[in-house]
């Protein structure tokens, strides 16, 4: 049945929408039950393929939101129960969610398979992916010709999702659609990603995503490079199959999860249950995110995408957790959360440094943008708050300095190849402290965390000359002023007063900082109220009320700021 009207067109795109994110979990799956840094080449294809598929569905939604539809995500029903067939499929095959396997593969390859040539479209009970989307441009062709462009892309243009909103970090690019030919573009896009350019070639007409040099060859021969273990090159033909370089498949180097899991499989309240009702908390929170972008906030979407990484570690750490059902793992079930269940969603307060990639933000931290106010002999006098930036309950923000989408990642650590290995003393601060008492005043320094803010330094001198004159009750409040402004903690005090009995003591000096996250213009970002930090290699990092990261990615003493913003003058 053809599409034969506008309704109908909508409710097409919608079902498109719903496709591509079928495919989302089954992917997840199989990359992130891949052990750390087994399968290299292999997982680079897992998650060049996510990466698309995760373009093709905002793609699907610019399409929707084009022709007046309204995307819909953060609903019952959006996720599918696998195993599952393709939504509105011919129901040929199912689709679970397991480990990476050559049956895992070869799965796979069923949802991308090519559609055969001169096969009609099919806008219901489809064979192919390529036969749904040929009855949806089908629609879109005869329904301008019948009603007019005009009266089809009635879509505000301010809800389209463009490169400049989309941290996207794969091949292809994302197109606003607006007109008939940015439609048909979009399409076009899909279809060729998922299956080649046409049906005697392999190859889809982008650069591969880690490997810019090589031309990218379409799903379905990607995953086909997997089973042979080698790639594809030029002379190569869908009937040659691939002949060029080999690599290395440990189908063994996996977490063996078992397949389709399910939170009811284990009892109420238990450590696995738990643990799987958090991840599907997180994905629904997603969908959320993701609705909101596609429904006319785009800036939501770097948000949201960041917080897929979250959704990374906590795939694997239910993939380290044993079943309990015999052999196997647990892992991600994928099962939705209404918003008004999702309370349990927003863990504790954290950040995790990624291994060579972003900083993983949980439990709604609130980010905002500061600014260092500055006199007119350019001295540091004091902060000025510049407004809060929207985020979800988790987000990951840019380490690498290389962000287009700054302060959130996009990625391009993998493309650059960033070198994010820590390096700062892991000791406590207490440790390099080098102490100078003046009069009441006992001021605490570590050099090594010093950030370069410059407010120990004005045109009276610097913080030690100061200190000369700490009897001074004047030049006693500046000196607290100054060490109360330091962003990274590098400088705090303690002063001498009397206790309830009339005993000398010391008491620390510290600013009521509120627990957040702030992007300080081209500098770090400056972590305030102790919240907890753990390394990559997961050791925790010494909480303290004053915490600066560098996020330009040239620091010395990562994944603390030293100042090395500055000197490359670092935007952002």
């Amino acid at each position: 049945m053809a599409i034969a009207d506008l309704d109908g067109l909508r409710t097409h795109l919608q079902w498109a929408i719903e496709l591509e994110h079928s495919t989302l979990p089954p992917y997840f799956c199989a990359l992130y039950s891949i052990r750390p840094g087994a399968n290299p080449e292999a997982a680079e294809i897992l998650r060049s393929v996510l990466a698309e598929e995760m373009l093709h569905m905002t793609l699907a939604a610019n399409l929707l939101n084009a022709v007046g539809g309204v995307p819909q995500l953060d609903k019952a029903g959006f996720i599918p129960t696998y195993p599952s067939f393709l939504p509105h499929s011919s129901r040929a095959f199912r689709v679970g969610l397991t480990h990476f396997s050559p049956d895992c593969v070869l799965g796979l390859m069923q949802i991308e398979r090519p559609e055969e040539e001169g096969a009609p479209p099919e806008d219901d009970r489809y064979e192919t992916i390529a036969q749904f989307y040929d009855a949806i441009e089908q629609g879109f062709v005869d329904l301008c010709r019948e009603l007019g462009p005009e009266q089809v892309f009635i879509g505000d243009p301010a809800r389209q999702i463009r490169a400049s909103s989309f941290p996207y970090p794969g091949s292809g690019k994302v197109i606003g659609v607006t007109d008939l030919g940015s439609a048909l573009e979009a399409l076009l896009e899909i279809v060729e990603q998922g299956e080649g350019f046409d049906h005697g070639s392999v190859w889809d007409g982008d650069r591969n995503m880690f490997h810019p040099e090589r031309d990218e060859v379409g799903h379905y021969f990607r995953l086909e490079q997997i089973l042979a273990g080698r790639y594809y090159q030029r002379e190569d033909t869908p009937q040659s199959g691939p002949s060029g370089a080999r690599f290395e498949v440990d189908w063994e180097a996996v977490c063996q999860m078992r397949p389709n899991p399910r939170s009811s499989d284990y009892p109420e309240g238990s450590p696995i249950r738990l643990a799987m009702s958090g991840f599907s908390q997180t994905y629904s929170a997603v969908l959320g995110s993701l609705q909101r972008a596609f429904d006319g906030s785009p800036e939501q979407l770097a948000g949201s995408l960041g917080a897929m990484y979250a959704l990374r570690d906590l795939s694997q750490e239910l993939m380290r957790m044993p079943s309990g059902k015999g052999s196997g793992t647990v892992g991600p079930c994928f099962e939705y959360v209404a918003p008004e269940h999702r309370s349990g969603a927003v863990a504790q307060m954290s950040i995790s440094v990624r291994p060579h990639g972003p900083y993983i933000v949980k439990g709604g931290v609130p980010l905002v943008r500061k600014r260092i106010i500055q006199s007119e002999r350019n001295e540091s006098l004091t902060w000025s708050t510049e407004g809060r930036l929207e985020t979800g309950s988790t987000y990951a923000l840019c380490r690498c300095g290389a962000s287009a989408r700054k302060p959130f990642c996009d990625g391009s650590h993998a493309r650059i190849g960033f070198d994010g290995a820590e390096t700062a003393d892991t000791g406590p601060s207490a440790d390099r402290q080098v102490v100078q008492e003046a009069g009441p005043l006992r001021v605490k320094r570590d050099r090594s965390l010093c950030s370069a803010a410059a407010f120990c330094v004005n045109r009276f001198g610097k913080l030690p000359e100061l200190l000369t004159d700490a009897e001074d009750v004047r030049v006693r409040s500046q000196v607290i002023a100054i060490i109360e402004h330091c962003p990274s903690g590098s400088l705090c005090c303690e002063i001498r007063t009397q206790d309830e009995t009339g005993a000398e003591t010391f008491v620390a000096v510290e600013p009521d900082l509120p627990r957040a996250i702030a992007v300080t213009a081209r500098g770090p970002l400056w972590v305030t109220g102790g919240i907890a930090i753990a390394r990559a290699d997961g050791r925790p990092v010494e909480v303290r009320n004053r915490v600066a990261l560098c996020r330009c990615g040239q620091s010395r003493n990562k994944p603390f700021c030293d100042g090395s913003h500055r000197t490359i003058d670092f935007q952002g």
